[in-house]
């Protein structure tokens, strides 16, 4: 068996070292802040104070959600199939009807997330893809080459250090079919 996962510390580091999200966090709190000394209401305080105590919460919630993304193989002898789980994806892939090829060409990286996260780490979901394809994408940290699958017409893209193990283990499968004359 194969597998990847990304683990709950590496979710939190990339969700609190966003720049873009330190930025935001930095100017929500001072408003916040100018806001509630300059408040006179009771009521308001507190709604103040209550958003400046659930805001650290929120942004740790995708670490909440996806404790569980990555990807399963378990080779041929359980028919050759990749559970994949990229949230809001949590899909089981067919590689027995499917293309599969190790890729280095720019024009299969995610250009634009239509739904689910993205951080600068960590990739995971839907996205359109420079060549304009729209695919299911899991990426932790970056990779020189990716795995793209294409199961029938839709493409999953897998980035991550180390996937051109997956990549080898695919193609030993179908070796292994080929030679016993399933393919």
């Amino acid at each position: 068996m194969l597998e990847y996962e990304i683990t709950n510390m590496d979710l939190a580091i990339s969700t609190l070292t966003d720049p873009i999200l330190l930025a935001v966090t930095i100017f929500v709190y001072l408003v916040l802040g100018v806001c509630f000394l300059k408040t006179q209401l009771k009521k308001a305080r507190i709604v103040i104070l209550l958003f400046l105590i659930l805001l650290p919460i929120l942004y740790l919630l995708p670490v909440l959600i996806k404790a569980s993304s990555g990807w399963d193989w378990y080779g041929y002898k359980y028919d050759g199939k990749l559970h994949i789980r990229a949230w809001p994806v949590d899909e089981v892939v067919d590689l027995n009807n499917s293309e599969v090829f190790l890729t280095k060409s720019e024009k299969w990286m995610p250009e634009l997330r239509t739904f689910g996260i993205g951080t600068k780490e960590i990739g995971m979901g839907y996205f359109k893809l420079k060549n304009g394809v729209k695919a299911v994408v899991f990426r932790h940290k970056n990779s020189d080459e990716f795995v793209v699958i294409n199961s029938s017409g839709k493409y999953y893209v897998l980035i991550h250090p180390g996937v051109e193990e997956l990549y080898r283990e695919i193609k030993n499968m179908e070796i292994k079919r080929q030679e016993k004359g399933e393919l």
